[in-house]
């Protein structure tokens, strides 16, 4: 015969939102470093391929235009995850928002962040363009 054991889930309830939330915010924060990583090998990886042709040429132009396209991948990726991390501040559960990281967490600079990558990635296409277009 089997035994039927009642859970209580409204217990556990706090404690898996808990987890949720972090594992979210962890994900989250490992997806924009690799951005930023991306971003530093973007950064310094046309200038180099650079050097080995002639400003102006063909080649020089397709760079510039492939640069153009992973800077909008790269600046939609950080954007996407600034935004989730807003989203994740504003729903905070109430047992979290109440703490000290969850307060610091809720009063971040979003708008700062977003105007800071877009600044980044118009100021890197710029001087791609200077390096690449002459």
């Amino acid at each position: 015969m089997m035994k039927k054991t009642l859970i209580d889930l409204d217990s556990q309830l706090p404690q898996v939102t808990h987890s949720w939330v972090e594992s979210d915010r962890t994900a989250q924060t490992h997806f924009l470093g690799l951005v930023v990583i991306a971003i530093s090998v973007w950064t310094i990886g046309v200038p180099l391929a650079a050097s080995s042709i002639q400003a102006g040429s063909n080649h020089a132009i397709g760079l510039f235009v492939s640069s153009c396209a992973v800077a909008v991948v790269l600046w939609i990726s950080s954007f996407t995850t600034i935004g989730r991390f807003k989203a994740i501040a504003e729903s905070l559960p109430a047992e979290l928002a109440d703490t000290a990281s969850g307060r610091a967490f809720k009063t971040n600079p979003w708008f700062a962040f977003a105007a800071t990558i877009t600044s980044v990635h118009i100021g890197v296409l710029v001087g791609h363009g200077i390096v690449l277009l002459g």
